[in-house]
Order: structure tokens, then C-alpha cells, then sequence
């Protein structure tokens, strides 16, 4: 009787590897699709040239500042944001993700200037000819410390005070709170911001998130002006969908659905090609 229990276990066992192998066999080509693409959306951010001026000579620096997964509205398909940044600033950012076999690129603006120009091999493909983000003080805050450990400590102090939403949708009661991730996803390099007026002394860009999508990013920065620090806000979305933003119980950004446009003036383009 213990040698057919013996038996019977050890048959369970096979019976359980081989379905495991099966599983895995049927999920390989999956998976090695969402490796290739992934592998693909990063290299992506390199189609492009961006510069803070048409005249610049300088080439703005990209970074992919995360990766994240939508499964409600992307069918799980990979995404990366990657921001591109002037001399430790981020001025512009792109959320890249599969879209119905193609890869679509949705760059905005985070300049406080109207000068960045972005080009391909075709040419310029977009051009703002507004800034990216309006910057305000933050209400009741302290003046930024003195060392960048105590400041990183008030900037997540600071980024609990603000929420953000997707408004109603069709069929959805209540809006739809988004969460924010607990660490910047980007960090300042102070040494290299520019001495522009007002001078940037720190920063850092948090992200309201679906799941792991970026929809919101928020700016706090350390900045100096009239021989005083303060600091400072400044909302953009990271998607084409409505949202909303609050400090405390005032709504400070509202934006209804992009549409899909390639108006290379606006403060954010969609761009689509095929996936090679």
C-alpha cells in the first residue's frame, strides 16, 4: 500500500512537470514577442534628435525612467517612459508602447521655454511653440533644506499633497484615482542645471500611475529667484485620456481628451510607425 501511495505521488509529480513544460511552451512565443518589443521601444527613443534651440548644437540626453504594463487598455503589451533632459532638467518626456501592431510614441513637453525642437530622419516633427508646463510656488511649504537627502525627504512630503484622476468615463460611476509611486522617478542632477533665472537648484518628477502606466507626472523643484528659495510645481500628463489633478482640495490641472494629432506645434504629438 505505501509503495502504490509512493507510486501514485511520483506520478502526480511527472504528470505536474509536464504540464508546467507545456504551459511554458505555450507562453515562449509570447513572451519572447513582449522581449523583442520591449527591446525595440527602448532602442526607439534613439530615432530621434532633440535640442533645447533650433541652433543649439547640443543633443539633448535621453534616459528611459521606467517601464510599465497597462493590460486594460494596451492588452499587456510593454511601455517605457524616457524623458530627455538639458543639463540635468527634464524638458521633454515620451511615453512608447505597442499599439495594434504599431509603435506609438507620445512625447510632452516639460520646457519651461518654447524653444525645444525634436527632429527624425525626414526632418523636424515637432516644434512647441508654447511651454511645456507652467510652474507655480507651492503653498505653505518650507523653505528647501540645505542638504539633497533632507530635500528629497520634503519633495515626497510635498507629492502626497497632490492627487490625480481620470475623469468619468462611459459606464464608470466614480472617477478613477491614480496612484503615486512613493520615489521620484527622476532625480535632478543639480550640477548641471543651468543658471537661468529662475535658477533650478534641485528637483525631482513623480508619477501618478494605472497600474504601472504613467497618466500624470509632477515637477517639484528647489528654485532660487530674488536671492530666495522656494519651491515650486508643475503638473503635464503622460497619456491621450482626460485627467485631473488637485493640491489639497483645489483642482490645479484639468485636461480633456487629446485627440490624436501630429500638429507639431502642440505641447504633445502622437506619433505611430510599424513595428519592423
Amino acid at each position: 500500500m505505501r509503495f502504490y501511495r509512493s507510486l501514485m505521488v511520483l506520478f502526480g509529480t511527472a504528470l505536474a512537470f509536464v504540464a508546467s513544460m507545456e504551459s511554458r511552451a505555450g507562453e515562449a512565443p509570447a513572451d519572447e514577442h513582449f522581449r523583442k518589443v520591449k527591446q525595440l521601444l527602448e532602442q526607439s527613443i534613439n530615432w530621434y534628435e532633440l535640442r533645447p534651440k533650433a541652433e543649439s548644437t547640443q543633443r539633448l540626453r535621453p534616459e528611459i525612467v521606467m517601464s510599465w504594463q497597462n493590460p486594460v487598455r494596451i492588452n499587456t503589451g510593454p511601455g517605457v517612459l524616457a524623458i530627455w533632459t538639458d543639463r540635468g532638467r527634464p524638458v521633454a518626456m515620451a511615453s512608447i508602447f505597442e499599439w495594434n501592431r504599431e509603435i506609438c510614441h507620445e512625447f510632452g513637453s516639460l520646457s519651461r521655454s518654447n524653444t525645444l525642437v525634436a527632429r527624425d530622419q525626414t526632418g523636424v516633427i515637432w516644434s512647441p511653440d508654447t511651454p511645456g508646463v507652467n510652474f507655480a510656488d507651492v503653498p505653505d511649504a518650507p523653505p528647501p533644506a540645505a542638504s539633497p537627502a533632507s530635500r528629497l525627504r520634503q519633495m515626497k512630503a510635498l507629492a502626497e499633497r497632490f492627487s490625480a484622476r481620470l475623469p468619468d468615463r462611459v459606464g464608470e460611476a466614480e472617477r478613477e484615482v491614480l496612484r503615486l509611486l512613493p520615489k521620484p522617478i527622476y532625480r535632478y542632477d543639480a550640477k548641471e542645471v543651468p543658471s537661468t533665472e529662475p535658477r533650478v537648484r534641485d528637483g525631482g518628477m513623480f508619477a501618478f500611475v494605472k497600474g504601472t502606466d504613467p497618466e500624470v507626472v509632477l515637477l517639484l523643484e528647489a528654485v532660487e529667484h530674488d536671492e530666495k528659495m522656494v519651491w515650486q510645481y508643475a503638473l503635464a500628463r503622460a497619456t491621450a485620456w482626460a485627467v485631473e489633478a488637485s493640491l489639497g482640495d483645489r483642482v490645479v490641472l484639468s485636461v480633456g481628451h487629446l485627440a490624436v494629432t501630429q500638429d507639431l506645434k502642440s505641447t504633445q504629438i502622437q506619433i505611430r510607425r510599424p513595428i519592423p
